[in-house]
């Protein structure tokens, strides 16, 4: 893929180098002349020197804005997935490979309950069933099977299907421009649904939704013959036929994040969102950056980190990731609303996660959960418990870095198999850091308040460096 013809995703014949796809970008926001010289490096191939390889978290909305419709994010993704192969990954990415045993899912189940690892275990043994109507997990919610304990999704408990193992039925592999892996999970997912006999499917997350209805049909011709809807159109069918009751408006202030994969499906979730929410009463003041031009949650922030000269230094990740969370956090707190409303299971985890770090009074919520307070019923709500679990893990995985091969060639993901187990280390260490961080060392309001300002300081400095690096690659030239 290393010629322009050889592009699958990206149009060069259609480009003329506006520039318009990195004017709009909600996170550079070039300058015109700027924006040119972008697209011009990233189209010759000027990996070192181009700012977005190094700045790209995936948001896609360049593809979106751009006049040719020339799908510059393809080109983002096939200059990743040259690097993949040639250098590999850095270990830190195996933090989202479910397949191998340092994965967030395997190692958060470590401090789970046997009320969420019930759910979890029912879920994927639903698989094994023949069905024509399911309700699918997505990999990122089952961070959070609690969500599922609600009276309100009664009627859809039985058909719950899902497995970690799907990986987002290639979404993140496709995010991180390992093309070839998102094109064969999405062939399995055929497969397995296929026999399964699935006529109508809802989905709890949008990632998967729009990997069955736009990404895997567009980019990679596979299509699917079922009916795929959100939960949240589910939803707010209910709450339009009065099967869900409001018993309760809230008369509160809310802020919305629209995740990047709102964009697809015909960009619906973000209307839908914002009907919920007012029928349960909730009053929504919108952030600088909403709808089709809304920032990332910061979660992709991690995704230029896996390439170029710092993609070994676990220290750059985790920068880039809480100064990226942070950056969508402080835009929904200028809002001066009670409540983020995040449909994303995955986003409202890692919003979740600098909240706690930032000690922000924010509160945080999936619409789902608000629609159970408006109907007179109290959510499990604990977010801000499974951030500090998530905490733990990540602690785990940054010390077992220190004496682990620094890069890896991903391996080919078994959607059938179930996850790898934790070794008994592992899950001694995380029970260990996650002790610590629930207990009343840090749960108390000096620690607290000491670790939000010295997370908050430590995004300062950051950002002036990258401030400065955005500076220095700009002024590079277009060779």
């Amino acid at each position: 893929m290393n010629s322009k013809s050889d592009s699958r995703f990206f149009k060069e014949d259609l480009c003329d180098r506006c520039g318009v796809c990195f004017q709009r970008c909600p996170v550079l926001e070039l300058p015109e002349n700027e924006a040119k010289q972008e697209i011009a490096k990233l189209i010759n191939g000027n990996a070192d020197a181009s700012l977005v390889l190094q700045t790209c978290v995936t948001c896609n909305i360049c593809d979106f804005v751009c006049p040719q419709k020339a799908n510059p994010y393809g080109l983002v993704l096939e200059r990743h997935n040259e690097t993949r192969k040639k250098q590999g990954l850095p270990f830190m990415a195996k933090f989202i490979f479910p397949n191998e045993p340092e994965n967030m899912w395997t190692n958060t189940r470590v401090l789970m309950g046997e009320d969420e690892l019930s759910l979890l275990y029912a879920w994927e043994e639903n698989l094994k069933t023949p069905r024509k109507e399911v309700l699918l997990t997505g990999f990122y919610n089952n961070l959070l099977p609690y969500i599922a304990q609600t009276s309100l999704l009664d009627e859809l408990k039985p058909s719950i299907v899902g497995s970690d193992s799907m990986f987002g039925m290639g979404e993140d592999a496709y995010r991180i421009g390992f093309l070839e892996e998102a094109k064969r999970l999405g062939m399995l997912a055929k497969e397995k649904f296929s026999k399964m006999g699935i006529e109508k499917m809802y989905c709890f997350m949008v990632v998967e939704a729009s990997m069955f209805t736009d990404v895997l049909p567009k980019k990679f011709g596979i299509d699917f013959d079922f009916e795929v809807k959100l939960l949240d159109d589910w939803i707010l069918d209910r709450l339009k036929t009065g099967k869900i009751k409001v018993s309760n408006k809230l008369n509160m202030d809310v802020t919305v994040h629209d995740n990047c994969c709102g964009r697809y499906m015909d960009a619906k979730l973000p209307d839908t969102t914002r009907e919920i929410m007012e029928r349960i009463g909730c009053n929504v003041i919108e952030m600088p950056h909403t709808r089709e031009n809304a920032l990332c949650c910061g979660w992709a922030g991690t995704v230029p980190t896996l390439f170029g000269e710092t993609s070994g230094n676990p220290l750059h990740t985790l920068l880039n990731l809480i100064q990226s969370l942070y950056l969508r956090l402080q835009e929904a707190e200028a809002t001066g609303a009670k409540a983020l409303v995040v449909p994303c299971p995955g986003c409202c985890t890692f919003l979740s996660l600098i909240k706690v770090l930032t000690n922000s009074k924010m509160e945080i919520y999936l619409p789902l959960e608000l629609v159970q307070m408006a109907a007179g019923e109290t959510p499990v709500h604990k977010h801000e418990q499974r951030a500090w679990d998530i905490l733990a893990v990540t602690t785990n995985l940054i010390l077992k870095w220190f004496f682990a091969p620094k890069r890896f060639m991903p391996r080919p993901i078994d959607i059938e198999k179930s996850l790898p187990q934790a070794g008994w280390l592992d899950r001694t260490r995380i029970k260990i850091f996650g002790t610590l961080y629930h207990s009343i060392l840090v749960q108390n309001a000096v620690t607290r308040k000491l670790i939000a300002v010295t997370v908050k300081g430590i995004i300062k400095r950051y950002r002036a460096y990258l401030e400065n690096k955005k500076r220095n690659l700009i002024s590079k030239k277009v060779v």
